[in-house]
């Protein structure tokens, strides 16, 4: 009988911990439960100078006209401080523009390159109901013989 008594007060103890563990469980689940993913929305006025890092958007307002620009990558080929280098290389910045319903994918803007590479620091998206100019203003840190901390760009919309 002892045997008996010791044994279920074994299991209720156990019984008592699993729920601990359940209720510890259930509360993160739920108090997690509307967070998203991490991707940052910025929101700016249209014309404001704004500043991306890879998968950030920023979102705007226009006459009740939703503009996003989602930032997709940075392709960094300039040459690094105190580094000599044969070309000074170019720093291209691909986004995803979206104007209320209208979607705008792969524009590349592009501070160093050669214009006939067909790309340029601004770039004219002709909307449904206006038109819009992306201009990059510059993609920061500036490379370095030591490496690339991670880029930024610094942009605007008219």
């Amino acid at each position: 009988m002892y045997l008996y008594k010791k044994t279920v007060s074994y299991s209720f103890k156990t019984s008592h911990k699993m729920k601990n563990l359940l209720s510890i469980f259930l509360f993160f689940l739920f108090t997690n439960a509307g967070c998203t993913s991490k991707q940052d929305i910025v929101t700016k006025k249209l014309g404001d100078i704004f500043q991306l890092k890879a998968s950030e958007s920023a979102s705007f307002s226009d006459n009740g006209n939703t503009i996003t620009a989602k930032l997709i990558n940075i392709q960094e080929s300039r040459c690094p401080v105190n580094v000599q280098c044969i070309r000074a290389g170019e720093a291209i910045v691909v986004l995803d523009l979206q104007i209320g319903d209208e979607q705008f994918k792969g524009l590349k803007v592009c501070i160093g390159c050669e214009k006939q590479m067909d790309m340029i620091e601004s770039t004219v998206i002709k909307a449904k109901t206006k038109t819009y100019t992306l201009k990059l203003n510059s993609v920061d840190p500036y490379p370095t013989s030591t490496g690339l901390g991670t880029p930024t760009a610094t942009l605007i919309i008219n």
